[in-house]
C-alpha cells in the first residue's frame, strides 16, 4: 500500500517557491469559502466542546434525509466521504473477495479494499475519462464484492450517462455492493442518474456525498451516504464510534439552512468552469469533458509546468499520482482568479 499524496499545502508552497501570497488550485477546496450561517454556528458552539459528538447527529441526519427524500435511517455521516468509501469494504469484502473500481480515479478505493483484505482489481476509464462501467461489469467475478464507481470522475472530472447507469443496474448482481462516490455531484450540469431511485428500489448501493467541495467545509471532515436500511446498519457497526467531530456536524446542518448561498456560489462555480473551458479551447489545450469544479488539461512536462505556475503564485496539481501523467488538474475559482490563471498559464506555455 502507497501513501496517499495529498494536493500541495499552502504553507509548502510559501516555502519552496519563497512568496507569501499563492492561490490553491491543487485540491478542488471551494476559494468562495463557507456559508456565513455556518461559521456564525460554529463561533456559537464554540464553548460546549468538552462533551463527545453525537455519533448520528439528529439535526444534520433529519435535515439531509429531507433533502434526499429518505428515511432518516437511510442516512450515515462520517468524517469526510474518506470514512464511508472505506467502511464499505471493510463491512462488505475481506479476505478471498474481489474490489473492482476505476483508474485513474481516487485513490481510497484501491486502499479500502486492502485494508479489508481484499484483491483490488483495476479497470481503465473510458476514453472520455468517465468510468467505463461496461468494461467494470465484464470485470466483475463471483468473488467480487464491491465496486466503486466515481461520477463525475477524479481527476478527469468527466461524468457517466444516466443510460450507461440503468445499463449497469440491469446487469450487476445484487450479491455487489455498488459505492457511487458523488463528491461533485453538486457541479454536474448534465443529465444526472437517479441513485435514489434505485436505493429505493432496494438495491445495495451507497451513495456517498461530502461537505467538503461546494459547501466549503473540507477542513471540518463531513461526510455522509445514502443506502438501503441493511446497508446502512452494516456500515454503522464497523465505523469508530466518535468519528464525525461536532463542529463539523454544526457547521454541515447550519449550511443546508443556507440555500440562497449555495445557490449563488454553484452557478458562479460553473460560469467560472465555462470561461475556463473556453479559454483552453481557444489556445487549443486539450481537456477533459469536466463537470465538476476542476478542469483537467494536457499540460506536456506537468511537473515543469507546476513549478512555473507556482514561481507565478499557483499552486496546481499534476495528476501522475493519479496514473495519469502529462495532465494538470486546476481548481475552479472566483471568476477574477481564473482570468488571472489563465493568462500566467498562456504566458508559459
Amino acid at each position: 500500500m502507497t501513501l496517499y499524496s495529498p494536493g500541495q499545502s499552502l504553507e509548502d508552497a510559501r516555502r519552496q517557491s519563497g512568496r507569501e501570497q499563492m492561490i490553491k488550485l491543487a485540491s478542488n477546496e471551494s476559494l468562495w469559502g463557507p456559508s456565513p450561517r455556518a461559521l456564525e454556528a460554529v463561533r456559537k458552539a464554540l464553548d460546549h466542546m468538552q462533551y463527545y459528538p453525537a455519533v448520528q447527529p439528529p439535526g444534520l441526519v433529519q435535515a439531509l434525509a429531507r433533502q434526499v427524500g429518505v428515511d432518516d435511517r437511510q442516512i450515515v455521516v462520517g468524517n469526510g466521504a474518506d470514512e464511508i468509501l472505506r467502511l464499505a469494504a471493510a463491512a462488505f469484502a475481506g479476505p478471498g473477495d474481489e474490489v473492482v473500481y476505476p483508474t485513474p480515479s481516487f485513490s481510497a478505493y484501491r486502499h479500502s479494499a486492502l485494508l479489508a483484505g481484499a484483491e483490488p482489481r483495476e479497470v481503465r476509464l473510458a476514453v472520455d475519462g468517465a468510468n467505463d462501467l461496461d468494461a467494470i461489469l465484464a470485470s466483475v467475478t463471483t468473488r467480487t464484492r464491491v465496486v466503486y464507481l466515481c461520477s463525475p470522475n477524479n481527476p478527469t472530472g468527466t461524468p457517466f450517462s444516466p443510460e450507461l447507469w440503468d445499463r449497469y443496474l440491469a446487469h450487476i448482481p445484487d450479491t455487489v455492493l455498488t459505492v457511487v462516490d458523488g463528491a461533485y455531484w453538486e457541479f454536474q450540469d448534465a443529465p444526472r442518474p437517479d441513485y435514489r431511485a434505485a436505493i429505493q428500489a432496494g438495491r445495495p448501493i451507497i451513495w456517498v456525498r461530502t461537505f467538503s467541495k461546494l459547501y466549503a467545509l473540507a477542513g471540518y471532515r463531513v461526510g455522509w451516504a445514502v443506502a438501503p436500511v441493511d446497508v446502512t446498519a452494516a456500515l454503522k457497526k464497523v465505523r469508530e464510534p466518535f468519528s464525525l467531530n461536532a463542529l463539523g456536524a454544526i457547521a454541515a446542518e447550519a449550511s443546508l439552512e443556507d440555500d440562497q448561498y449555495f445557490s449563488r456560489i454553484r452557478a458562479e462555480t460553473l460560469a467560472a468552469r465555462q470561461y475556463l473551458i473556453e479559454k483552453l479551447d481557444e489556445a487549443h489545450i486539450r481537456h477533459f469533458p469536466s463537470a465538476s469544479n476542476f478542469v483537467t488539461f494536457s499540460a506536456g512536462d506537468d511537473h515543469r509546468v507546476a513549478e512555473r505556475l507556482l514561481a507565478e503564485g499557483f499552486v496546481v496539481r499534476p495528476t501522475a499520482s493519479f496514473g495519469l501523467p502529462g495532465w494538470i488538474r486546476v481548481t475552479v475559482a472566483p471568476l477574477p482568479i481564473m482570468e488571472h490563471f489563465i493568462n500566467t498559464l498562456l504566458s508559459l506555455l
